[in-house]
């Protein structure tokens, strides 16, 4: 047997009792007697080969993950426990594999490495704060579709390059403004008079409402966390500082489908008046496709009635969609709206809720990805990082390498210690040196902005926090562990299993050629009819094909089945069906086959309806029973001659390295599995 290793995802482990067999086990049974231990999982050994220790934690893992599940009126608690049992025996035969492997040194091989480094690549992604605080976004994401805010905000701006001295400066006032509002001045009066943002000019810096993902993160992240009536601490974009003052949150709306007509202004009056006749008209029956047709001036939707795609809060103009989300039902018709292009009349076509994060999840990764920048994603994974590991830094060193790096000759002091400590995580330190080798590589100089050095240090302490965790995942996840080496042995065994049974059943010939003759007896033809059934819809069909064939005196050859089949199912695929074989007795066989087994095993036709199908059996002869020929069974006695291998290999794997149970440990997980 050889073929392709199993794809990732599929634990090898599940794969087990398929690789092994179901041989039996002799293992000696140790039993310490003691029917009301309280057992510590992970401490206590289940049993023990010269080879090996493995504790009860690591296989009830494994057979809690993969034993087939069966109802409590379907298994008693006696069944259960033999289940255990015959698992445990595939287990110990899958530990002591593996031990053989490692013994042959097959995990020192560059191509087992290599694999496993894929596997490692593959099976770490969903353990990783980088994947985890992208789940967490798209989460946090959908959380607030649920709500829409409206608020109102005043904008600093400051480039994203700004010097210290003019960021500084930009935030100071931001803050000021932010204390001036919460001692009773108009917000809508400072955004008019201080605010960077144009329309706030005319709109007191109000946004209207807005949903997830419609406004820069870091300005959508604040603005949802911020209480109605409350203002803000000043908050970074990269346009600047903003205070937001938050005035309403409620239900999200949904989104809405509508058509409109639209009138352009010629003059306000006369478009209004024009509108509230095609409104009128509407309101009395008038045909809502033909009254597009003649009236709207929206040239982009007036061939499709109208009709606008889906949309949801902060996508149209205020005035617009708060018209829209006020209808009620299908085909609602509103007054005439205004809005900065002409008067508009609605028509309410569907309104949709929000749908479920599963749903979604495929366009909220694609969002996120769009409209969360890159630095954020990485601000908010560094964030978490800390958090969860034993991260401490030393500011003074960082403020030097950083100053070294846009200053250059001109620095103040010579070039830091490229020794000195810039952070540590447990056991691991990042020194100076590190980070210089790390823009080396990335630019080829060590020089930069002020701007550009600060975010490569970032770039630095990030890729950095990564590695550490990648490196030690498996230390501190217990579910990445498991399945890691469960991904390990199950390429050492599949590799072991190759060398020492599938490969050499195939290669070893003579071993075949003398297992065969061994076991003569086992590969018995029963008696067999050669025969050709046609299988027809109807009975015209089966006359017409049986003119067709003529006197058939034996097998049909392919080329005249394929033609025939061709001929009869060239408008219905099924009217014509013929099966040909040595159907042998007691074999099992397809329901449309089996029609064979109910005439007599005698050369001759014969005719038989069964299931509203009409068939034409010939027999063109029985053959007696007799012994199989190996070129006949090459397959089916190579798959019986590597169960032969593997069995011998177990008994001398189990010779070499005698397997003790701890009888009552083995009770008591048994124990813990009952219904």
């Amino acid at each position: 047997m050889t073929g392709n290793r199993i794809v990732p995802g599929v634990s090898w482990i599940a794969c087990l009792v398929l690789l092994l067999g179901v041989g039996g086990c002799t293992a000696t049974k140790k039993s310490a007697r003691n029917k009301n231990a309280d057992f510590s999982l992970n401490e206590t050994v289940l049993f023990t080969s010269a080879a090996d220790t493995v504790f009860a934690d690591e296989f009830l893992y494994v057979y809690q993950k993969n034993r087939i599940k069966d109802t409590a009126t379907e298994r008693t608690p006696e069944s259960q426990r033999q289940a255990m049992e015959e698992y445990l025996d595939l287990y110990v035969n899958f530990r002591l594999k593996v031990k053989a492997a490692e013994e042959a040194g097959l995990q020192r091989r560059e191509s087992f490495k290599q694999e496993l480094a894929q596997y490692r690549e593959q099976l770490a992604k969903p353990y990783l704060t980088e994947n985890r605080v992208t789940e967490q976004l798209i989460q946090d994401t959908y959380e607030r579709m649920k709500q829409e805010v409206r608020a109102a905000h005043i904008l600093i701006e400051v480039p994203e390059n700004a010097t210290a001295q003019d960021t500084l400066k930009a935030y100071q006032l931001a803050d000021s403004l932010r204390m001036l509002a919460q001692n009773g001045a108009s917000f809508s009066m400072l955004a008019e008079q201080h605010s960077s943002d144009p329309s706030a000019a005319s709109n007191g810096g109000d946004l209207g409402y807005f949903s997830a993902l419609q406004m820069v993160y870091p300005f959508e992240k604040v603005a949802y966390r911020t209480s109605v009536g409350s203002i803000s601490e000043p908050v970074r974009t990269r346009f600047g500082y903003h205070i937001i003052k938050v005035n309403d949150k409620r239900t999200s709306q949904g989104k809405v489908k509508v058509a409109h007509i639209m009138i352009r202004p010629d003059s306000d009056s006369t478009a209004y008046q024009k509108a509230r006749q095609v409104h009128q008209q509407l309101l009395t029956g008038a045909d809502w496709n033909e009254m597009v047709e003649r009236f709207s001036e929206d040239v982009s939707t007036k061939s499709q009635g109208g009709e606008l795609p889906y949309f949801g809060t902060g996508n149209m103009i205020e005035s617009f969609e708060n018209a829209a989300f006020a209808l009620k039902n299908p085909g609602d018709i509103s007054s005439p709206v205004k809005t900065r292009f002409g008067w508009h009349i609605i028509k309410l076509i569907d309104r949709q809720g929000l749908d479920s994060l599963e749903k979604m999840r495929p366009s909220l990764e694609r969002q996120v990805e769009r409209n969360i920048q890159a630095e954020v994603r990485q601000e908010e994974m560094v964030s978490t990082l800390k958090q969860e590991s034993d991260y401490q830094s030393n500011k003074s060193n960082i403020a030097q390498a950083v100053y070294y790096l846009h200053a250059g000759t001109q620095a103040e002091s010579a070039e830091p210690n490229r020794g000195a400590v810039l952070f540590a995580v447990a056991d691991t330190t990042l020194e100076i040196g590190n980070f210089y080798d790390f823009v080396q590589e990335k630019q080829g100089a060590l020089s930069a902005d002020s701007v550009l050095a600060h975010q490569l240090y970032r770039d630095f302490e990030a890729e950095a926090l990564l590695v550490y965790e990648k490196d030690h995942l498996a230390d501190n996840n217990e579910e990445y562990r498991r399945i890691l080496q469960e991904y390990r042995d199950g390429i050492l065994l599949f590799d072991i299993m190759e060398q020492k049974v599938w490969s050499k059943a195939v290669e070893d010939s003579a071993g075949l050629k003398q297992y065969f003759e061994n076991h003569r007896e086992d590969y018995r033809w029963n008696e067999r009819a050669e025969a050709t059934i046609l299988d027809a819809q109807s009975q015209t069909i089966l006359e017409e094909a049986k003119q067709k064939l003529g006197e058939i005196n034996g097998p049909l050859s392919e080329e005249v089945i394929s033609e025939t089949e061709s001929t009869f199912n060239q408008d219905t695929p099924l009217s014509l069906q013929i099966h040909q074989n040595k159907y042998e007795q007691g074999e099992e066989r397809t329901s449309v086959e089996a029609v064979i087994d109910q005439v007599d095993w005698e050369k001759g036709t014969y005719s038989q309806i069964e299931n509203d199908r009409f068939y034409h059996i010939l027999i063109h002869d029985v053959l007696p029973p007799k012994l199989k020929g190996l070129d006949e069974i090459r397959g089916i006695v190579i798959a019986d001659y590597q169960n032969e291998l593997d069995r011998q290999w177990i008994a001398a794997l189990r010779e070499k390295y005698p397997v003790e149970i701890n009888e009552d440990v083995l009770q008591f997980l048994g124990q813990q599995m009952e219904p």
